[in-house]
């Protein structure tokens, strides 16, 4: 379905405007139908018909403008934050710096928002996103000691899988 000339994101713009063309259309139909009718039980149908499916195919019609006006803009930013990744890359010489990462957290604590915590301290247990540091880099970031967990005192020999 998704043949490589063709994206259905550039289609989303064409059909919106469409679908909002056609709905102003029986908008339009609608109401002459009900300026043509001197009654109101007959003026309802053309309403209905036309006034409310207009209304409706237009309100779709700016939908689809409005997510296809995201999708472009999303589609600018990514294109610009992997220029950015390219030049901080080329800056650096083409090579990532990163970190090797321990094979256990022998010696390490977990950083929490204002102290640091042995890795079995119940207030940091079942946390999704926890990083791991050597004592030292944790008072250095202003961390203070865990009350409960005491990571100063304790030797922990915790293996990460």
């Amino acid at each position: 379905m998704n043949q490589p000339g063709f994206q259905f994101g550039k289609f989303g713009g064409k059909a919106g405007l469409i679908l909002a063309a056609i709905g102003l259309a029986a908008i339009g139909f609608g109401w002459n139908g009900a300026a043509s009718q001197l009654t109101l039980i007959g003026q309802i149908p053309y309403i209905i018909s036309g006034g409310l499916i207009g209304v409706a195919l237009v309100i779709l019609g700016a939908a689809m403008l409005v997510v296809t006006g995201a999708r472009d803009d999303r589609a600018a930013l990514e294109a610009k934050l992997d220029l950015l990744t390219d030049a901080l890359l080329a800056s650096n010489g083409g090579t990532r710096v990163t970190a090797p990462a321990p094979q256990d957290a022998s010696g390490l604590v977990i950083a929490g928002t204002a102290s640091y915590h042995v890795p079995g301290c119940r207030l940091v247990d079942g946390r999704e996103e926890t990083s791991y540091l050597t004592p030292d880099e944790a008072v250095a970031g202003d961390l203070k000691p865990c009350r409960v967990c005491q990571p100063e005192a304790a030797q922990t020999n915790v293996t990460i899988r």
